[in-house]
């Protein structure tokens, strides 16, 4: 079961008991994933990917409007394509409920769908939150944490994406829209803005789990650029070693160690007997500082090239 699919899940069932926060989330989903029979019989017919989602809407068709529902179960072609659920609802009072919903409007130009979100259905706390619950069920998906961060709905008109985005925004998340393939998509893709938006529209459990993997993600960073800033060290250490060594190796070859001042012959001497030690290990044994030891070695190597190029 796909990421999306649990926390719809677990948000149908979310119960609102109030009539006008039930008529808010049908709304939602109306304006999601219904589409309209604007005949002489209205009609509503929905579509979803999700089982449970399907149920709910017939049930709260029923339980406001008492209209008739039937739930099919259409398998498509692709074999691995989900099967989808087509619930269509009738009846004398199918034309109020789309009047009720915003989602048909009747004024001086006539009777159209509206292209916004309905703001009297989007006043009230539970009811916007309701809404937005309704427009996830209908046409949203979220992409699994364990990868990237996306969280999407999807809208016919840009009026209406652009105020969900207006509405998502004022609870703090970072909501944008886009066209894409002639549909306006509303998407979140930060953490923070995702998890924001699974406790606004009810989902607390797909909340804490994104949470979770979002605390084990930064710790698996944290430990992998650590690691990696280790390993980097450890080479600048062998890579600096063995170029101090070389250095020595030189001055011994041309046969002037002895011509050595005292404070440099240490170095060279600890720095051959101990090719793995660090310069601050190298610093503690000839009992001086870091900077100290870091000096002494930069002239063995300046002192070895002068022996190289014909200087000394």
């Amino acid at each position: 079961m796909s990421f999306a699919s649990e926390i719809k899940d677990e948000v149908v069932r979310v119960r609102a008991r109030d009539g006008a926060v039930k008529l808010s989330e049908l709304s939602g989903l109306t304006f999601a994933c219904g589409n309209l029979k604007l005949g002489r019989k209205k009609a509503i017919s929905y579509r979803t990917e999700n089982r449970e989602v399907g149920k709910h809407i017939a049930a709260l068709g029923t339980a406001l409007y008492g209209l008739e529902v039937e739930m099919e179960e259409r398998v498509r072609e692709h074999r691995k394509a989900a099967p989808l659920y087509v619930v269509n609802m009738s009846g004398p009072r199918a034309g109020e409920m789309l009047s009720d919903t915003g989602v048909l409007v009747t004024d001086e130009e006539g009777v159209h769908l509206l292209s916004r979100l309905p703001e009297d259905l989007v006043r009230e706390e539970e009811a916007r939150r309701a809404f937005v619950r309704g427009c996830f069920l209908g046409a949203g998906s979220c992409s699994d944490p364990q990868g990237e961060y996306s969280l999407e709905i999807l809208c016919r008109a840009e009026g209406f994406a652009l105020g969900l985005c207006n509405l998502l925004n004022e609870y703090g998340l970072t909501a944008r829209y886009a066209l894409r393939r002639n549909r306006y998509v509303v998407y979140l893709k930060d953490g923070d803005s995702i998890t924001g938006f699974l406790a606004l529209i009810g989902s607390s459990m797909a909340a804490l789990d994104l949470e979770n993997v979002r605390a084990e993600k930064e710790t698996r960073n944290y430990v992998n650029r650590t690691t990696n800033c280790e390993y980097a060290n450890l080479d600048k250490l062998v890579a600096a070693s063995v170029k101090q060594q070389q250095a020595v190796n030189t001055i011994l070859r041309h046969g002037h160690f002895q011509r050595l001042p005292k404070a440099l012959k240490e170095a060279a001497e600890l720095r051959l007997n101990y090719p793995d030690a660090s310069l601050q290990e190298l610093a503690d044994m000839a009992d001086i500082k870091k900077s100290g030891m870091n000096h002494r070695l930069t002239r063995l190597i300046e002192y070895a090239q002068d022996l190289e190029n014909g200087l000394i």
